[in-house]
């Protein structure tokens, strides 16, 4: 299994905004998150253990933190996916994508997309 930090529900959140934003500061975080789920000092927190994770880093701009990711998204998947399939299905890749092919729907772009993948494996 891929080692890395484990991120809360939560704060996936507060990273997609870092992640598509960044670099950023808390306030401006906040302004990106709905407002009638989230408050100041809760962003803040969830950016303190964010860094202390080591999935971002802050610098002092003035009186702010200007946050940046140390981590990709996609390193960040990588691991919370590694930890999802060894959690729900034993660590075996094809039961999960069975179950995701035959309960999900998939647009044609998906299916080709599936197809392509799965023909560069058997090569």
């Amino acid at each position: 299994m891929e080692q890395g930090p484990k991120i809360s529900d939560a704060e996936w959140e507060v990273m997609k905004v870092v992640w598509d934003h960044a670099p950023m500061t808390a306030t401006e975080v906040l302004d990106l998150l709905p407002h009638d789920q989230w408050k100041q000092k809760t962003v803040n927190t969830f950016l303190a253990r964010l860094e202390n994770k080591g999935v971002i880093e802050s610098r002092r701009e003035g009186r702010a933190n200007v946050y940046s990711c140390l981590l990709s998204e996609g390193e960040c998947c990588r691991t919370e996916g590694s930890h999802f399939l060894s959690k729900v299905f034993r660590g075996k890749v094809a039961p999960m994508m069975l179950h995701f092919i035959e309960n999900e729907e998939l647009s044609d772009d998906e299916l080709d997309e599936l197809r392509a993948v799965l023909e560069r494996k058997a090569r």
